[in-house]
């Protein structure tokens, strides 16, 4: 089979038309999730409660009464408390959530994600968490006046090592 230019004019004009198609939608058209005019506020982390019972050393005693293999030193519940968490926002109170520990036996971490539009400028942040079903007053707590640009977006974390809640 002979090709002619022809063939060789319609296969360049398809892939110019191809390549074309791609390269518009690469880039275009444009989409933004919120107004121009907005800032994006993202409350985000995970955090074990304490032990809901505390853990018992066992004595010496009953550690030879057991077989060798449960011979544990330590003796803890898996079961976790619950997180009570609040985020205030200028003052008005926009999450306030007792999330409770996630998993078979409640044992793993309390996931938190919220998201919150807020208008570009000047704002006072207060977020605080209680860890424990002991204590009265909350565990973790703090307050940072932001300011943020329009379309910019500002976390607000948990630091597992700092115990620290952190603004970035």
């Amino acid at each position: 089979m002979k090709t002619t230019v022809k063939q060789y004019f319609g296969q360049g004009l398809g892939y110019f038309l191809f390549i074309a198609f791609i390269g518009y939608f690469s880039t275009g058209p444009s989409f933004s999730n919120m107004p121009a005019d907005q800032a994006l506020i993202k409350f985000t982390f995970t955090h074990p409660g304490k032990r809901l019972v505390p853990c018992v050393k066992r004595s010496a005693a009953e550690m030879a009464n057991l077989p060798p293999q449960l011979r544990y030193n330590m003796v803890c519940s898996r079961e976790r408390a619950p997180l009570q968490v609040e985020f205030e926002i200028d003052g008005q109170m926009v999450y306030q959530l007792e999330i409770p520990a996630k998993g078979f036996r409640n044992d793993m971490p309390s996931p938190v994600y919220e998201r919150f539009n807020v208008p570009a400028g000047r704002h006072h942040l207060r977020v605080r968490m209680r860890d424990n079903v002991t204590d009265e007053g909350f565990t973790f707590s703090a307050e940072k006046t932001v300011v943020l640009a329009p379309l910019q977006i500002l976390v607000v974390d948990f630091d597992e090592i700092n115990k620290e809640f952190t603004f970035e």
